[in-house]
């Protein structure tokens, strides 16, 4: 299931449209391996195009423009069509084994995956298909796999860049890193060839069809041939870093177990067994999130817009927003976020003279700072858009990127942000502040904990030089984790006193205070110090806040027991993480050293294919032999890589 999985990366292509110009030019490279058939294609679309689907299951994840119908009615000059990824990836499936594993990826595969099989095995009636047919003329037009032929073990992901902004849910469920026998692939490979494409979008799309195409094949192949010529050497070398990796893993993982009692161990993983994706998120309770809050307000948002397209009152008094202000916001937010890393990292003796590697380190500080600059650019040209009151106002540069005010309506006093219509923009970034003091909270408590279970197995098993620099190190990581919390809830904290949130009982800020350095420590050290007695008032209020791990008023034993359950969470996740990590990487091994091999078979394949070129029978002589040249000349080259790759493949062996 590893080493003989199908695993298909796909995507869609929102640049490289092509404006209506019929199909009489037909191209000179016929369909060339890219294109489907028209025919065929024509057809299916006729016959899925003639009722919509009804009674089909909908996902509930963000609204993304991938997958959206009213997409076709808004480019009606445009050849856009919904069908093209089922009818490409169908093509695909239906030429391999059934019984074989199929692991593809999707931008949406979250949602495009709860009707895939209904849609390519039905028909618009809703019935299936003739499972003894024996081949694709003998279903019907609107059917694109035969029942019989559809895989039985078949998935559908997300990338592992695109699922980061998909819900927490659908992150747990469709993140390829908590998926088994994947290795590290990452599905977004395929991203990497619009940066070529997407140059000639412009030029090709006011061509002819049959133009289009033939210039679009010629830029597939030349991108296809100039990555196959260095394939074997990147596999190659990925093989030896995969391999480096995977030991630091194992020992990372190896450190975190020795620290865990056998019998302890064996009841995690036996628990690990028999859950599913939800084990990798935590299991405590929490405060509302900055993403949940998001999500609500982007929804209110489209509500309003809609509302406001429909009634042309409504319209004239206030026209729609052009711009998402909660989306805004959440993007200002990460940027604190950033500024606050490279403004620490700069203290952090990031790049001390003398140090190794400095110059390196130098060269990617710089890197970060510029596009720190270039998101504070992108920030401020949107400000003035979704805060259009703020467009005739002298906003201050700063010199330094790390310290350049954002101007959100907490930037400002109550008369200003009257003044400049902020009013809006400020109760949306009161609620995404709560939610962020909450993630924030969350971390810390976490960090916290995972700090104190850190230093307490360095004292108890770390023994000899290099365990204990290492140990050290582990702990200095994880207090920077915990400053890089405190210091972002108390920049949400001021944020919300500044928009006079409500923090007493019943109000959106309830739980939240002013965070103390008496406040931050780990919870067993407190009551151990402190002699805890069973009084509330007593224990740090973060340790009870929502989310927390001890209830008000709770005893000595009550306290004692929350510290073994939140202690045990946290390192669960750690060491959940820590062996999910291994794993991928030891699969990722395995994959590289059957990739090579596949490799080096494959070019033997198409040599020998090229040499046994036949020509027409009916062509002249001088034309036969011109092909026959062509396919011996074409077998050489392909002999020539087939003895660098199996080179590479040799040194693989051997290690």
């Amino acid at each position: 299931r590893l080493k003989y999985a199908s695993m298909l990366a796909v995507d869609g292509n929102f640049h490289l449209h092509r404006n209506k110009k019929g199909k009489a030019d037909q191209p000179l490279t016929r369909n060339a391996g890219f294109w489907v058939d028209d025919g065929e294609f024509d057809d299916y679309i006729t016959a899925k195009g003639a009722r919509p689907d009804s009674g089909e299951k909908n996902q509930k994840c963000h609204s993304f423009k991938a997958g959206d119908p009213s997409r076709s009615s808004q480019k009606s000059g445009k050849t856009v069509t919904g069908v093209v990824m089922a009818r490409a990836l169908a093509s695909v499936i239906r030429q391999q084994d059934p019984h074989q594993r199929h692991i593809h990826t999707y931008d949406i595969g979250c949602k495009y995956s709860v009707n895939f099989q209904k849609r390519v095995t039905r028909s618009v009636d809703g019935e299936l298909a003739d499972t003894e047919a024996a081949s694709r003329d003998s279903l019907p037009k609107d059917v694109l796999i035969g029942p019989s032929d559809f895989p039985s073990d078949f998935e559908i992901k997300v990338p592992s860049w695109h699922v980061l902004g998909h819900t927490h849910d659908c992150i747990l469920e469709n993140n390829l890193r908590y998926t088994p026998l994947v290795g590290r692939t990452a599905g977004e490979g395929v991203e990497t060839i619009w940066a070529v494409m997407n140059k000639h979008q412009y030029s090709t799309r006011e061509m002819s069809h049959g133009h289009r195409r033939d210039v679009l094949t010629d830029l597939f192949n030349d991108y296809n041939w100039r990555k196959l010529t260095k394939e074997a050497k990147r596999v190659h070398e990925a093989y030896f870093a995969a391999y480096q990796v995977y030991l630091s893993k194992e020992a990372e993982l190896k450190e975190i177990e020795n620290r865990i009692e056998p019998q302890q161990l064996d009841s995690m993983r036996a628990d690990s067994k028999s859950r599913g994706f939800e084990q990798f998120g935590a299991a405590s309770q929490k405060g509302p999130s900055r993403a949940s809050v998001l999500i609500e307000l982007k929804k209110k948002e489209e509500n309003e817009n809609l509302s406001l397209l429909c009634d042309d009152q409504n319209t004239s008094a206030r026209p729609p927003l052009p711009h998402s202000g909660a989306l805004f916001l959440s993007n200002a937010m990460d940027l604190e976020n950033l500024q606050y890393q490279l403004r620490t990292r700069d203290v952090d003796e990031y790049i001390a003279e003398g140090s190794v590697g400095a110059d390196k380190r130098r060269a990617q500080h710089m890197k970060s700072m510029d596009a720190l600059r270039r998101r504070i650019d992108e920030h401020l040209e949107a400000l003035v858009i979704v805060a259009p009151g703020l467009d005739s106002v002298s906003l201050g540069r700063a010199q330094v990127p790390t310290s350049q005010p954002l101007y959100l309506p907490s930037s400002f006093g109550d008369r200003q942000r009257e003044t400049f219509g902020l009013g809006r923009l400020a109760e949306q970034e009161a609620r995404l502040r709560i939610g962020s003091a909450h993630d924030h909270l969350s971390g810390l408590r976490d960090a916290l904990g995972l700090r104190g279970l850190l230093l307490q197995a360095k004292r108890a098993h770390v023994q000899g030089q290099v365990k204990t620099t290492r140990a050290e190190a582990s702990v200095t990581r994880a207090g920077k984790v915990v400053e890089s919390h405190k210091a972002g809830y108390r920049r949400n904290w001021d944020a919300i006193c500044k928009l006079h949130v409500g923090t007493s009982e019943g109000q959106p800020g309830y739980g939240l205070k002013p965070l103390l350095e008496d406040d931050i420590g780990n919870l067993e050290n407190f009551i151990k110090d402190r002699n805890y007695n069973g009084n509330p008032a007593e224990l740090p209020w973060i340790w009870h806040s929502v989310g927390g791990s001890a209830p008000h008023g709770a005893s000595t034993s009550e306290v004692q027991k929350s510290i073994e359950t939140w202690e045990q969470e946290v390192f669960r996740l750690t060491w959940l993480h820590a062996q999910t990590s291994r794993d991928r990487w030891k699969e990722e091994h395995i994959l590289l050293r059957s990739e090579a091999e596949r490799i080096t078979l494959s070019f033997r394949y198409a040599a020998t294919s090229w040499r046994a070129l036949t020509p027409p029978f009916d062509l002249d002589s001088k034309t036969q032999r011109g092909i026959l040249a062509y396919g011996q000349k074409k077998g050489s080259m392909f002999d020539e890589l087939a003895k660098e790759a199996n080179v590479h493949l040799a040194i693989i062996d051997k290690h």
